[in-house]
């Protein structure tokens, strides 16, 4: 530590104490302990903190570094992937739990042997972090279920952990708290073994998820078909694989909640689905109704209910035929007919009757169809109701010719212009006459169009209205001539900066804009041309130098420039760069900045050489 950061931290210490003299004592002692913490914190020798994390850093330099005095250095090490077996058998000797928290973190763990004696007289914790890592050897979660600690979240990691062995899942089942249990009873990885166990649990949480499990042995959905609670006979009619004549049985039980699992589950068969079908309840009918494997003769039964919500369940069932739904069309309710109107089962005389139903929900729904007649479409295109004709407007996926759009595109609602506008089947020629519409709703909405011509978007770009603008952004496909005429809008160049596909020509010009911010977002971007990245590298401010030298785009010559730059950031910024070749690396390896050798430090390219110079570098400073 420098003479300075000393002195700083002595008259943090003593302006803190003059503060806190006129505190109760406790006060007082409280704070002295968080001061003692946060000097503990944050002094670090941040430089060999990054060799230490650097997988490239050659590995004599990682096994001097694994008994460094620095704690930091230290926890920074174990995470590094690239340890040797020596170095991680020296870290899990570590008395720093922090340090062990990060090694067990680690992708590469320490091998077997290491763990079982790392074990031996670990903290919770650290049992619990192993238990949580999927990387754990078995052998090794094995002796963590044999104790002696069983914390709830150890027993939880083990139940979570896909690594785990079968025999201690199985012993999960016996030992475990309640959530372990219900954990358990939800997955896929239980065996025949663990499924009995389960079977057999007290509690009725466990039970019940279990009875839903669809991997659940059949002979184990039999027995928990008999069991005195009605939530678990229900959770084994919702199984998909129950059993059709256990599912025949649960029919007819007391509790309607059982008989309406039993009706929406595709594995009943035509019988008791046939008896389900004339269930006293009308929810238990509705989903009778809705279940797939309905029959024809059931669902023209229930198409004859008189509970709409039966009807309805019957119209929106993709089992019904053709004709059932023909018949439907003439229910005198009106969710049924919403729900026909809908179906692409539809012949064009079931649309043409629709066409003229009282209700505009109805024909709402209609002029939406993927599948809608021509004949149809002309009939709704002079729908009275204007939220018709719109919803007409924005089918994109019927059988419609260009007559239909023309006369929607005169139409005197904007609601309805706006939906055409955004119709990507809408013919090139009517979007361009739309171009012409006063609405800025339908200007906005011809920008999002996919479909739109060039000179379209061209003259969209010149528009001053702010979601037009915003519109034509998104989009990917914007000529340069129309990037051009909006790079002239003061609101839209930043995003124009900050997107994605914007020209390189747009950002020439955003380039040589007067406000810095905007500079410095164009030398961030990754499609900024080499030679405005140099014009760029010569900008008055530091933070524009600053982005040229963390862009990946930016040429070796560009670095070597930058890398003599009088400002540490933008030094720092060629340092950190990970396409900064490493002979340019070497140069700044002796800078006189503690943060552009820390940055020289963590990158990769960075030659061993100079890491194990760094890795010497024992400045520390205050990081936070």
């Amino acid at each position: 530590m420098t003479k300075f950061n000393a002195l700083l931290l002595t008259l943090a210490l003593a302006v803190s104490a003059a503060s806190a003299q006129d505190e109760a004592p406790e006060q007082l002692a409280s704070q002295k302990v968080r001061q003692r913490l946060e000097l503990d914190s944050y002094p670090m020798e941040a430089i060999k903190v990054a060799v230490a994390a650097n997988p490239k850093t050659p590995a004599d330099i990682l096994t001097t570094l694994a008994t460094d005095k620095s704690c930091f250095v230290r926890r920074a090490l174990a995470t590094n992937p690239a340890l040797s077996e020596q170095i991680k058998e020296v870290l899990a000797q570590s008395t720093d739990y922090m340090v062990i928290e990060a090694l067990l973190r680690n992708t590469s763990l320490p091998n077997e042997a290491t763990l079982l004696k790392l074990i031996v007289d670990a903290p919770p914790r650290t049992r619990e972090t192993l238990a949580a890592n999927p990387n754990t050897p078995k052998a090794v979660l094995t002796k963590l279920a044999q104790g002696p600690y069983y914390t709830e979240y150890l027993l939880l990691s083990l139940a979570r952990n896909p690594n785990t062995p079968e025999a201690v899942t199985v012993q999960l089942c016996k030992i475990g708290d309640r959530l372990v249990r219900t954990f358990l009873a939800k997955t896929a990885r239980l065996s025949p073994a663990a499924f009995g166990i389960l079977a057999n649990d007290g509690d009725l949480g466990v039970k019940s998820m279990l009875a839903a499990n669809p991997l659940c042995p059949q002979a184990i959905l039999v027995e928990l078909a008999r069991d005195i609670h009605p939530t678990v006979k229900e959770s084994v009619a919702n199984n998909p694989s129950c059993p059709a004549t256990v599912l025949a049985k649960l029919a007819s039980e007391a509790q309607v909640d059982t008989r309406s699992a039993a009706a929406l589950n595709p594995a009943c068969d035509a019988a008791t689905l046939a008896n389900l079908a004339q269930d006293k309840n009308e929810t238990v009918r509705a989903l009778t109704a809705s279940n797939p494997s309905a029959t024809a003769a059931v669902l023209a039964l229930l198409a004859k209910d008189g509970s709409a919500t039966v009807r309805s369940a019957v119209a929106l069932n993709p089992s019904t035929s053709k004709d059932l739904l023909s018949q439907l069309a003439h229910d005198k309710t009106i969710a049924v007919c919403q729900i026909v109107a809908m179906s692409k089962k539809l012949d064009a005389a079931d649309c043409n009757a629709l066409a003229s139903d009282i209700s505009p929900l109805v024909r709402m729904n209609l002029a939406a169809n993927g599948n809608l007649p021509q004949a149809t479409a002309m009939i709704l295109a002079s729908d009275k109701d204007a939220r018709v004709r719109s919803a007409l407007a924005k089918n994109s996926d019927a059988p419609i010719d260009k007559s239909v759009f023309i006369k929607l595109a005169a139409d005197k609602d904007a609601l309805v212009r706006e939906a055409l506008a955004l119709n990507p089947k809408v013919p090139k020629a009517t979007l361009t006459e739309l171009s012409q519409d006063d609405s800025l709703t339908v200007q906005t909405a011809l920008a999002h169009n996919p479909s739109i011509a060039s000179e379209t978007l061209l003259k969209l770009a010149a528009s001053d209205c702010n979601s037009v603008r915003s519109a034509l952004l998104q989009r990917g496909d914007l000529p340069s001539d129309a990037l051009s005429k909006l790079t002239a809008a003061e609101e839209v160049k930043f995003a124009l900066a900050s997107r994605a596909k914007t020209d390189p020509q747009v950002l020439d010009a955003l380039a040589k804009d007067p406000d810095p911010s905007l500079r410095t977002q164009v030398a961030t971007h990754p499609s900024t041309s080499a030679t405005t990245l140099t014009d760029l590298s010569k900008d008055s401010s530091q933070y524009v130098r600053a982005a040229c030298a963390a862009n990946t785009a930016a040429p070796e010559s560009l670095l070597q420039t930058l890398l003599k730059d009088p400002e540490a950031l933008v030094r720092a910024r060629v340092a950190s760069n990970p396409k900064c070749p490493p002979a340019l690396l070497k140069q700044l390896v002796k800078d006189e900045s503690p943060e552009v050798r820390r940055a020289i430090a963590g990158n990769r390219n960075t030659p061993l050489e100079s890491l194990s110079l760094l890795a010497l570098d024992e400045t520390a400073w205050l990081t936070k």
